[in-house]
């Protein structure tokens, strides 16, 4: 055996390849033991606040090496700053997330012509894998939700402010301009199970004379959700478009959405165009008293057989809201428009309500 290695060691090769191997093993002991981590966790949170655009307090309980290229940090608490001009009502958002875990991929960064992060987030329902990209001309992050469960991962109900369970797969690969930060190109195809409202009340400016309502706990059944964001011909601009949106099967509500939304960009608020159906089991209806929301004059304007419709318009900062029959008829029915654009909206809000309206 040793004939051998001395054999072996005479050869060039061979000893060129150990002495970069006993480097690289010296230097990652070195690095494991100066780590420096109470700096890095600083820069950390520096670095995530200022991501955040500083309206969010960032805690970390736990950083460390992860995979020679990477960090680890565990306990990350993210608290929303309360801000002078909130509401006195409001109260602060707080996300927990258990884990995440970031390295840079060296041969991926290779093979994508820029820098490549791949990273794992713990979310207490599930893990979410997925990976970032940065290039001269865009960066790209695509992640991978698989069997997610949401009544186990606070982030998520934190995130929506409201509880919601089920389980969620599918992938979200979003590309973003650099140059402006915003959202360019992207694709969100998305599949849920058992999706469920818990008991929560609902706070919109769009309900007339009601801003808030108490909904009980609500089964929307099975969710697909399949919406494609492509840059429009106005520079800096693009649009998100809901190819299918869709929750059915549900023992409470099933519900229908289709559109699009123009995002803004250069001074240019948001805009939605979108048209929306949901049908509703009558004995939740009457078993909640929850009769009055559905006597609303939108509801009642915007009912067509089983189906309740309605159509979104305008703008981010002032959202149009009108019940629409033909929305209620599903996305191949002819004649919906936008509330500003007038159309079959407009025409219904003129017309007495309709006599069978849900009591």
């Amino acid at each position: 055996m040793r004939d051998i290695l001395r054999e072996w060691w005479e050869k060039k090769f061979f000893r060129v390849v150990a002495y970069l191997g006993f480097g690289l093993f010296a230097f990652v002991i070195f690095l494991l033991m100066t780590f420096p981590q109470h700096r890095v966790k600083q820069i950390a949170v520096v670095q995530i606040e200022s991501a955040l655009d500083n309206r969010y307090e960032v805690n970390i309980t736990d950083l460390k090496f992860w995979r020679l290229t990477g960090v680890q940090m565990r306990g990350i608490r993210i608290n929303q700053r309360k801000r002078m001009d909130d509401a006195d009502g409001g109260i602060p958002m707080t996300i927990q997330v258990d884990r995440i875990s970031a390295r840079f991929a060296p041969l991926r960064s290779i093979l994508n012509r820029g820098p490549t992060v791949n990273f794992q987030v713990d979310v207490g329902g599930g893990v979410i894998n997925g990976h970032f990209i940065h290039q001269a001309t865009a960066q790209n992050v695509q992640v991978r939700l698989n069997q997610l469960d949401l009544r186990e991962s606070t982030m998520v109900a934190a995130y929506l402010g409201i509880p919601l369970f089920g389980v969620l797969d599918g992938t979200v690969d979003l590309e973003i301009n650099p140059a402006t930060g915003s959202l360019a190109n992207g694709t969100v195809d998305l599949t849920g199970r058992q999706l469920t409202l818990g008991s929560t009340v609902i706070r919109s400016d769009l309900i007339p004379v009601f801003t808030e309502v108490e909904l009980p706990t609500t089964s929307f059944g099975n969710f697909r959700a399949l919406i494609h964001i492509e840059e429009t011909e106005r520079r800096g601009m693009s649009r998100v478009v809901i190819e299918e949106f869709k929750t059915q099967g549900g023992r409470d509500i099933n519900t229908e959405v289709w559109g699009h939304i123009d995002l803004g960009g250069q001074g240019r608020p948001g805009s939605p165009r979108v048209q929306m159906r949901m049908q509703v089991n009558q004995e939740y209806v009457t078993e909640n008293d929850l009769g009055f929301l559905f006597n609303m004059r939108e509801f009642r304007t915007g009912k067509a057989d089983s189906w309740y419709g309605f159509v979104f318009g305008g703008t981010f900062g002032n959202v149009n809201f009108q019940g629409s029959s033909t929305a209620a008829r599903g996305p191949d029915a002819e004649g919906v428009a936008a509330p500003e654009d007038g159309g079959d909206a407009a025409a219904e809000a003129a017309e007495p309500a309709d006599s069978d309206g849900e009591e």
